[in-house]
């Protein structure tokens, strides 16, 4: 197999109509840019006209592991993946990243380079914020700085938990917990429209597609999910939370509290 090679800078993301900038589209974009909507007027008087938005196409690479851009991008809408590839071409998944959700801070923070790499799951709309900018509104507001720390911290607390499933868990228990996370962002319904391929599924957790097709199959049989294509409806919630619970012990029980 061979390695797949990921753009390390936004200079293909920007190309023809795969990208469009927009200072007024930016400057729309304030009130879902919490860090900017926490900052100083005069802080946010300063940096919004310097905001940068644009599109992307679905499967585009947006930054590229160990390179050394230091933006901060906030999703505006679409999803965005997290991913680390192996000599091989293997990719390794990190997190999805939704509409609110923002990417770079970390080589924002402390000037190393890129931890992974991100690609567009969907068409998606990013909005870009320099590293200097970004540092300001952190410096000068004490709410947009603690704002940024409760979600590093809340990734700390989602890391340790996929720490421990994919050393504690067998595929099928891990299988069940990353339904469960879909299900908890699923509307009232219970139902995910463009849910996960079942090889998308496996690279989250760390297995092949076969085994995550047994899986799916079983669970279908059991009446606790139905799967159409990529519409994936929870049909049995608390049987899932229960198997959920079941393999993962006080883990479960603390998240739960």
């Amino acid at each position: 197999m061979s390695v797949r090679k990921p753009t390390s800078t936004l200079a293909r993301a920007r190309d023809g109509a795969d990208a469009a900038s927009s200072g007024n589209g930016a400057e729309e974009f304030l009130a879902g840019c919490m860090i900017l909507e926490l900052a100083a007027p005069e802080v946010q008087a300063v940096v919004r006209p310097r905001l940068r938005a644009f599109r992307v196409s679905k499967g585009r690479t947006i930054v590229g592991a160990a390179t050394a851009s230091d933006s901060v991008f906030f999703v505006e809408e679409g999803e965005m993946q997290a991913l680390l590839y192996s000599p091989s071409g293997k990719e390794v998944s990190v997190r999805q990243i939704g509409e609110g959700g923002l990417f770079g801070e970390l080589a924002a923070l402390d000037g190393q380079p890129r931890a992974t790499s991100v690609v567009a799951l969907t068409d998606a709309r990013l909005v870009e914020m320099g590293r200097g900018d970004f540092l300001t509104c952190l410096e000068t507001s004490p709410r947009a700085a603690v704002w940024l720390a409760r979600r590093l911290a809340a990734e700390v607390r989602r890391l340790t938990e996929r720490m421990f499933e994919l050393s504690a868990l067998n595929v099928s228990a891990r299988l069940h917990c990353e339904l469960l996370r879909l299900a908890k962002l699923a509307p009232a319904d219970l139902v995910v429209e463009q849910a996960p391929t079942h090889a998308e599924l496996a690279n989250r957790i760390g297995s092949h597609r076969e085994a995550v097709t047994r899986e799916m199959r079983f669970l279908a049989d059991q009446k606790i999910l139905q799967a159409q294509r990529r519409r994936l409806t929870i049909l049995d919630l608390p049987q899932l939370e229960y198997i959920v619970g079941q393999a993962m012990g006080e883990m479960f029980v603390a998240k739960s509290n």
